[in-house]
């Protein structure tokens, strides 16, 4: 192998070490990183996402789970942690961010993510409670079927998290349709006492599969930002949505 044709491999592979290490990564930073040009940075990050190595996201590159991961598609379903888009929403936002999906009649966390916004809150993940007691809960009810919603709101009961958690059913399918038509939900302390959080759905195959939320205490989602936070939701589960299909190349 001639010589410029290993150092070609050598800042390749350098690349590629630096994308996994890195949740989210521009072509700019990959110069500076490793004092590249730009056209020699542009070339080998083109290649490795030709090569399907990585993928790019608005200006930003990942790392492929899929070339390191025979089984991604299921590991996937349960490892949220995998979602790069996820960070970016948290980073953007720069509040607490959580991921949770439907279990019967349980809402279960399966991503969290905490300032600085660079790793899970693993022991947050697997963390259960009741789909009417949040908004994050409270958004996939509103986007079922309703044969699927009258059998989990045919319980005798809506038990409470806290004293503002809804209890009245006729009054929560009211609230639920709310939600549908306003494409978000927010929770006013109705899990957890000074605590506020707004959610909006991720769709696969035009179907609810989970839920993306911020959470942050009562002075910082208020009636005046509410609709703003939702707006940049909804670009981060499209992003989601975006980044699963990428990786499952559906």
């Amino acid at each position: 192998m001639a010589q410029n044709e290993v150092s070609t491999l050598k800042k390749g592979l350098l690349v590629l070490d630096l994308v996994k290490q890195r949740k989210g990564i521009t072509l700019k930073e990959v110069m500076h990183e490793i004092n590249l040009s730009k056209s020699t940075a542009f070339r080998i990050l083109s290649t490795l996402e030709e090569m399907e190595y990585v993928y790019k996201l608005q200006t930003q590159y990942f790392i492929h789970h899929k070339m390191f991961c025979e089984s991604f598609e299921k590991r996937s379903e349960m490892d949220w942690a995998s979602f790069n888009s996820i960070y970016q929403v948290a980073k953007n936002l720069k509040m607490s961010t959580y991921v949770g999906k439907m279990d019967g009649s349980d809402l279960v966390m399966t991503q969290a993510i905490h300032a600085p916004y660079q790793h899970s809150a693993d022991d947050e993940i697997g963390n259960r409670s009741k789909l009417h007691q949040s908004a994050i809960g409270k958004v996939i009810l509103a986007h079922l079927k309703e044969d699927s919603l009258v059998s989990l709101l045919s319980k005798p009961s809506l038990e409470p998290a806290t004293h503002s958690t809804f209890q009245d059913p006729h009054l929560f399918r009211y609230h639920l349709k709310a939600i549908r038509d306003e494409g978000y939900a927010f929770d006013d302390e109705e899990r957890i006492p000074g605590i506020r959080c707004v959610a909006v759905p991720i769709f696969r195959n035009q179907k609810v599969i989970a839920a993306l939320a911020v959470a942050a205490p009562v002075d910082q989602i208020s009636c005046s930002n509410i609709k703003h936070i939702a707006k940049k939701l909804h670009v981060g589960s499209k992003a989601i949505t975006k980044e699963f299909e990428t990786l499952v190349n559906i």
